[in-house]
Formats: C-alpha cells, sequence, structure tokens
C-alpha cells in the first residue's frame, strides 16, 4: 500500500474520531478566572443635584442631611480578559463623623459588611458569569446598583432612609431593587415595623385611604379590578405579617410606604408612594418613635 492510498484510507476515521477531541466548554468558574475586578469611591450627588431631573444621577446616593452622618457609594466593576465590562455595582456605606465606638457606629459598621457582601455576591453578576459560560461574550454589561435615593428622618433618635435601585440582565426593562431601613441611635439596632404601628389590618385600612386620598380615582380603573383593598392583601398575605411592607420614615414623622412597579399593578400602572401621617391614623401609630 502506497503512503497516499494509506492516508486517504485513513482520513475517514480522523474525521470520525475528530469530535472526541473537541475541548469541553468552560464553566462559569473557568470563565471568571481572568476577570479584573475594580472598586472605586464615588462622593454622594448634592440634595440641589438629585432635586434636579436634569442633573439626577439615580447610580448615586444622595447627601446626608447631618453633617456628623456621611454617605459614599462604592462602584464595583467587573472586566473580562479583552477588557470589557461584564459587570457593575453599586451599593453606599455610612460612618458617624468621630465616632466608631457608639452602639449606632457600630451598627452602622455591620450594616456596611452586610451591604458590601451581597453586593460583591451580587445575583445579577452571577448571571453573567454564568451567560458568558454558554454565550461566551456578552453585548452588554450587566448592573446591580442600589444607591440611597431619599433620607427620612434623621436625628439623634432615628435614622431612616430609602434604597431605590434597579439590577438588569437583558429584557425589556430593568428590574426594580427596593429597600429601606430604619436604626435607633441609641441602641444600634434596626426598628420593626411592629414597633411603629399597631398591626397589619389596620396599616392596610390606612393605606386603603391614603391611596384614595393622594391617587384619586386610580383604584377604580381597570389596574385594580377588585379594588385597592383586594390588591393590597394579595400583595401582603396575612402569614407574612409586616415584613413584606417596604417603608421608612419621613423628616416629619410620617410613615412611606412604597410600591414599586409591577407590584400593587401593571408595569404600565407605574410605582406607588403613600404617606401616612399620625394625624392621618391616630389609631394606626404606636406611641414609640413620636416626634418631640
Amino acid at each position: 500500500m502506497t503512503i497516499q492510498s494509506f492516508l486517504c484510507a485513513l482520513l475517514p476515521a480522523l474525521l470520525l474520531a475528530a469530535p472526541l477531541c473537541v475541548a469541553e466548554p468552560l464553566t462559569a468558574a473557568e470563565i471568571v478566572r481572568n476577570d479584573t475586578t475594580e472598586e472605586t469611591i464615588q462622593p454622594p450627588q448634592t440634595r440641589a443635584q438629585a432635586q434636579n431631573e436634569e442633573t439626577r444621577d439615580w447610580s448615586r446616593s444622595v447627601v446626608s442631611p447631618v453633617p456628623w452622618l456621611t454617605v459614599e457609594d462604592h462602584v464595583l466593576t467587573v472586566y473580562d480578559e479583552s477588557g470589557s465590562k461584564v459587570f457593575c455595582g453599586v451599593y453606599p456605606s455610612l460612618r458617624l463623623a468621630e465616632d466608631d465606638a457608639s452602639p449606632l457606629a457600630k451598627a452602622l459598621i455591620a450594616w456596611n459588611a452586610e451591604i458590601g457582601t451581597s453586593a460583591w455576591h451580587s445575583p445579577v453578576r452571577r448571571e453573567s458569569e454564568a451567560a458568558r459560560a454558554e454565550r461566551g461574550t456578552l453585548p452588554f454589561a450587566y448592573s446591580d446598583i442600589t444607591p440611597i435615593t431619599a433620607w427620612g428622618r434623621v436625628d439623634e433618635r432615628v435614622i431612616s432612609f430609602f434604597m431605590k435601585g434597579s439590577s438588569y440582565a437583558g429584557g425589556f426593562h430593568d428590574i426594580p431593587h427596593i429597600e429601606a431601613y430604619t436604626f435607633d441611635c441609641a441602641r444600634g439596632r434596626q426598628i420593626a415595623l411592629g414597633e411603629i404601628v399597631t398591626g397589619r389590618e389596620q396599616l392596610i385600612t390606612a393605606i386603603v385611604a391614603a391611596f384614595e386620598a393622594q391617587y384619586p380615582g386610580r383604584s377604580q380603573r381597570e389596574d385594580f379590578p377588585g379594588g385597592i383593598r383586594e390588591a393590597l392583601l394579595m400583595q401582603h398575605p396575612a402569614d407574612r405579617g409586616l415584613t413584606s411592607f417596604y417603608w421608612y420614615i419621613a423628616a416629619d414623622g410620617s410613615l412611606i410606604i412604597y410600591y414599586p412597579v409591577s407590584t400593587l399593578a401593571s408595569y404600565a400602572a407605574g410605582d406607588f408612594t403613600l404617606r401616612i401621617t399620625r394625624d392621618d391614623a391616630p389609631e394606626l401609630f404606636t406611641a414609640a418613635y413620636a416626634m418631640m
């Protein structure tokens, strides 16, 4: 047999065996091995910037209303081995000026660590890694951004603030990411909603009244076929008690309740912010943390 005829006979066998030699696709862990992670600090925006729709930056926190409490944002950016940005996260940290030993200072240090750990291990970041393992590259950078967007009551007794952010991993809309925190300054702990209001039923009744007053006629539209009370009861089932509400205390002591898009009604209906004062619903509030 000549060499040529031998190679011609061998070639079909090599082609059949070729698929066995194809490399296995990289796992998510292998994909990120050559990633570069960068964390930078950015100052908050001023209240004037935040109040102007043209200058407002929804990826940045708003400056604290008092000098003894400071906020800064941590910007976490991940680049793949080609230098393309594949993930961006933003999260805030809080600090008391010239105090790192009081109960409140220690509570904020612990809160910073918790928020930072959550940002570094964001589910959206993990989704970006899984998507790259499946597709090889991303057409855009995934993001998970949650700054402090509104300050409520901030005084020697209470610190309360609201975080309205979003994450994006593809699709028609980003996903709202809402958090709110209220701290007891003297005790250095978070305050539960059950310390502020007397119960779930009373709160839902007060929210219904606030909705009808602040969004007149909206509950009669097709977004609420069963009425606003029915929508609230579905959103806040009895077995969850008071844990399913997004809330914080406003600067004047009012209770702010927030509903992101697609919670009470359709995406097109938008979000809803409701303010309940002690005068509006005196039977709702406990005596705790009343304004002096």
